[in-house]
């Protein structure tokens, strides 16, 4: 029923506006004279009846419009005021990071040279051991090739002194001498 009013209303109004649009044609071609009161209040009236029907037809498409943007714009922002809060939190717990980085980073060195002293200590130790171990590894095998150079010295200077002295008990030694050897070393048994 609204809407056939509403239809009632603009049709009038658009027939209205033809009327007045025609009139002022007519007057246009005749010479000019004053309009009647009729006329001008004709045209007001042709003029308050189009917009207020133009307003009363689009007031609840125009309202709705209207209220959704203002929808779409509220939230907008409080998306924008929610984004602004959380960056700038963000930059907040960047910037207590960047004010303790230094503090961080002179711990990181700290605990880096205390771990490279450690090292230092302990691959120290390594390399003593590592020497005292070839040195105690040098030292019995020395011992080891001067026991084996000396019983070869003893075995060389002991062949060397039996043969020297087999050839001097062959050169210089009679009968009698090798008798009296033979028999001292008896005795000694």
């Amino acid at each position: 029923m609204k809407k056939l009013l509403s239809v009632a209303v603009l049709s009038v109004v658009v027939c209205g506006t033809v009327c007045v649009a025609g009139a002022q044609e007519n007057a246009e071609t005749t010479p000019q004279h004053e309009e009647s009161p009729l006329q001008v209040v004709f045209k007001w009236a042709n003029f308050v009846i189009l917009f207020g029907s133009l307003a009363f037809l689009l007031k609840k498409p125009m309202g709705d419009f209207f209220r959704t943007r203002q929808n779409d714009i509220a939230g907008g922002l409080k998306r924008a005021e929610d984004a602004q809060s959380s960056a700038q939190a963000r930059m907040d717990e960047i910037e207590r990071r960047l004010a303790h980085l230094s503090s961080d980073i002179a711990a990181l060195r700290a605990e880096t040279q205390k771990e490279s002293l450690a090292d230092r200590e302990r691959v120290l130790a390594d390399a003593k051991r590592e020497v005292e171990r070839v040195i105690e590894q040098s030292q019995q095998e020395i011992e080891r090739v001067a026991r084996t150079v000396e019983r070869e010295i003893k075995e060389h200077v002991a062949d060397l002194v039996i043969d020297r002295a087999s050839n001097t008990l062959r050169t210089e030694m009679t009968q009698d001498d090798q008798k009296r050897i033979v028999v001292r070393f008896i005795e000694k048994l």
